[in-house]
């Protein structure tokens, strides 16, 4: 049995994070089904806070209005063009994209829950995955705004996180240390923006080509 160490950096709104985390599923899943003695390998992910700031007001707003803005300088068919792209590519990972709801000012409070979860010895590697993969779920396709501690606080119950947890982590001040960790991660030399993906510390996966994934993780059980 190898044990395998997977270091995500992302920020949740973020589209390509999204699929970036469903093509990492895959990635494990047809590891484990391929590979021998991959079944048996321990798979441990960390989800690392990177802030993108797509949002420059201090409030939520229209998801809509942002996109209106940041794409003002797109003919209507270039913007239709790379909606129908991302949709494209979100469906082949079964991500249903949606453009509504809302853009919180920041994703602090959801980094900071990930960050909380992914420090408490009682919270599995799997449980601090589903967290991430429900706050990603409320903000692409539910269309909910995940700058709202009763949004985050269902996404984390939904984890299977107890409710009086959730109440003291959303209560508890991590925020500076979540943030430093956030500065370090957009100053690391060769930033390439997000995600990104690091394997046993060493290995950069550009989370696309599912058997360059395996192919690493066989350096990795080659390394051990």
């Amino acid at each position: 049995m190898t044990l395998i160490t997977i270091d995500v950096v992302f920020d949740f709104v973020c589209a390509w994070c999204y699929i970036g985390k469903r093509t990492l599923d895959r990635a494990i899943a047809l590891y484990r089904k391929t590979y021998p003695g991959g079944c048996n390998d321990t798979i441990t992910i960390a989800w690392r806070p990177y802030y993108l700031n797509y949002n420059p007001y201090g409030y939520s707003v229209l998801k809509t209005d942002l996109v209106d803005e940041r794409l003002k300088d797109k003919t209507p068919e270039q913007r239709a063009a790379l909606i129908k792209r991302m949709d494209k590519i979100g469906q082949s990972v079964a991500i249903n994209f949606k453009g509504g709801g809302m853009i919180g000012p920041d994703t602090r409070d959801a980094h900071r829950l990930v960050y909380l979860s992914r420090e408490d010895p009682n919270i599995t590697s799997e449980t601090h995955g589903e967290l991430v993969e429900n706050i990603l779920e409320a903000y692409h396709e539910r269309e909910m705004d995940i700058s709202q501690r009763e949004v985050l606080k269902e996404t984390a119950v939904a984890a299977g996180i107890e409710p009086i947890v959730v109440e003291r982590w959303l209560a508890e001040d991590v925020g500076n240390a979540v943030d430093e960790e956030a500065r370090r991660n957009k100053e690391m030399k060769g930033n390439t923006g997000v995600p990104r993906f690091l394997i046993q510390g060493m290995y950069q996966w550009d989370g696309d080509d599912l058997y360059e994934f395996i192919e690493i993780m066989g350096k990795v059980k080659a390394d051990k």
